[in-house]
């Protein structure tokens, strides 16, 4: 039997655990959230209360706060967990009770996880399962959650030793380590891309009055993200596809989250103009010392001069010359990521239920449906496969808070 077991069975957790509900209850917390995010050993942005709140603000709707708030008697507040509660239908089962991650649900969020204090993981781990083994719900899911959380393994083995059904998902991201001269970082591309960076740009330059704009003042955001919602949405639909910008829900977060990162100075929103027209658009978030990458688009009438490669290539530049280490695509693996050097890591997703319960059969279900689509997918006709795709599409478009994923390849 493990530590983590040996404490569940011998005697309470020695955290005690307060839960908020309502959202004033979550701010009073805020100075005691930043503060553990800061001590992390690789913090996120994506667990910051300017990042998570702004989340809530736009897509709390029915859902219900469920944050929990670890304390130490010496220590005082050594971990958060943000939580929230949301029903979901099931067949004949009615409606399941689901736990997830706040930031969760929506495709914005990547890389979460529980907000620990160095060296409180085991502690956390055993109060929130006790927790939970006393809580009336369905089905967990905790997804997204960076590979390298340590409450998520612990959870996971001591989980599945008591006989709880569990499923576990990667889920691929891709991040570029950037080293400290534009000129070392162009010795880690191939020849062919390493010239691609240098003609692009000197070639619109000479037909072009090409500028780049960085977004700096409040007043500026409007307009930036008018910009960003029109060529992103031009691209997609060019394709064919919804485009994520489509939905409501997202352009409300993203005008609360762009405030709210700008006045701390981690905002990235920047255009690039030909001729004083806007051509390309990308947002992210600077962060430490990594820069996010988060959404993008470039008008498909220009496609032939690469505006959205050649943006990269100077958003790029100037992390290095701003002494940002890392270039994190975040979702996805696609190609023209890989081009730009990034190396292939995961995120983790683990679901949960009791034995025998009705979130234990919808765990069952779903991974009878995920065996069933791999399997589609490799023996159907291309054709059928794209009529299964515009189905989902579809449904898709009827549900109210689209949870979507665009992966990003500006070319």
């Amino acid at each position: 039997m493990s530590a983590l077991a040996n404490i569940i069975s011998a005697e309470p957790p020695p955290l005690a655990i307060s839960e908020c509900h309502e959202w004033a209850e979550v701010q009073q917390i805020r100075a005691s959230w930043s503060n553990l995010v800061s001590q992390a050993p690789e913090p996120s942005v994506f667990l910051t209360p300017e990042w998570m709140f702004s989340w809530w603000r736009a897509y709390g709707g029915n859902r219900k706060l469920c944050v929990l708030v670890f304390t130490d008697p010496q220590a005082g507040v050594v971990g958060i967990a943000p939580l929230y509660w949301e029903s979901r239908r099931f067949l004949a089962f009615g409606k399941l009770r689901v736990l997830r991650l706040m930031g969760d649900g929506s495709g914005d969020s990547d890389d979460l996880d529980f907000i620990v204090k160095p060296g409180y993981a085991a502690e956390v781990a055993t109060a929130l399962l006790n927790w939970m083994i006393q809580t009336p719900w369905n089905l967990c899911e905790f997804e997204c959650l960076s590979s390298k959380s340590e409450v998520v393994v612990l959870l996971r083995d001591e989980l599945r030793k008591l006989g709880w059904k569990v499923a576990t998902a990667h889920r691929p991201f891709t991040r570029v380590a950037l080293p400290e001269t534009w000129e070392g970082y162009l010795k880690q591309l191939s020849a062919k891309e390493r010239q691609k960076v240098g003609i692009r740009l000197r070639r619109l330059q000479s037909r072009h009055q090409v500028n780049f704009r960085r977004c700096e003042r409040l007043d500026e955001i409007p307009a930036f993200l008018a910009t960003l919602y029109s060529l992103h949405q031009k691209r997609w639909e060019a394709k064919g596809e919804p485009g994520s910008f489509r939905l409501p829900e997202r352009r409300r977060f993203y005008e609360g989250m762009t405030r709210a990162l700008l006045s701390r100075g981690w905002l990235e929103l920047w255009q690039m103009e030909m001729d004083g027209v806007p051509v390309a658009a990308q947002i992210g978030m600077r962060y430490g010392n990594c820069f996010y990458s988060l959404q993008e688009g470039f008008d498909p009438a220009y496609a032939g001069d690469s505006v959205g490669y050649v943006l990269r290539s100077q958003i790029l530049r100037e992390c290095i010359q701003s002494g940002a280490r890392f270039y994190d695509f975040l979702y996805g693996e696609h190609e023209s990521k890989q081009r730009w050097g990034a190396d292939v890591g995961h995120y983790v997703d683990i679901d949960f239920a009791r034995p025998g319960s009705a979130g234990a059969a919808y765990l069952a279900g779903s991974q009878v449906w995920r065996t069933g689509k791999d399997w589609l997918r490799e023996h159907a006709s291309a054709k059928v496969w794209k009529a299964m795709q515009k189905m989902r599409r579809s449904l898709l478009e009827r549900q109210p808070k689209g949870e979507m994923r665009v992966e990003s390849t500006l070319e």
